[in-house]
């Protein structure tokens, strides 16, 4: 899976995104790899955070607002990361967690988004502030602080 997969090309088409140059997305990775990690995924056991499960129909715009109250929505944008040292997609929070199943359709496993701002017209990733995806919802990370 990629920013090439061809529902992740239409949604581009559709909505106000940036790509992000793979040695960027490589700075998120290193941060997750310095966690705690199981088998195939994060161990969250080891890992403060909230669960956000999808409901029927999920997700949904309504369904993005649970976000609001999290790190994730103090930031503008995310960062959708499909792998280490791959090209990634920047959107609108809103727009990123209402399609987040569409934007990693095809992705097998857990996979990662972060906030992200543009800041004096440069991007800005905050790694800490991310959350996974997967089949069971959205586990947000709940940093220290």
């Amino acid at each position: 899976m990629s920013i090439e997969n061809r529902f992740v090309r239409e949604w581009r088409d559709n909505h106000q995104c940036r790509v992000v140059e793979p040695e960027r997305v490589q700075e998120f990775f290193d941060y997750l790899h310095a966690l705690p990690w199981g088998t195939s995924r994060l161990n969250w056991q080891s890992i403060p955070h909230l669960s956000i499960e999808f409901g029927e129909d999920d997700p949904q715009p309504q369904w993005a607002t649970q976000f609001s109250g999290t790190p994730l929505g103090r930031h503008e944008l995310l960062l959708v990361a499909y792998a280490p040292r791959q090209e990634a997609l920047v959107g609108r929070r809103e727009e990123v967690l209402a399609d987040i199943d569409l934007l990693y359709a095809g992705s097998p496993g857990a996979r990662y988004f972060c906030g992200a701002d543009i800041r004096q017209d440069a991007l800005s990733l905050t790694v800490e502030d991310f959350a996974e995806f997967s089949d069971e919802g959205v586990r947000v990370h709940l940093p220290a602080g």
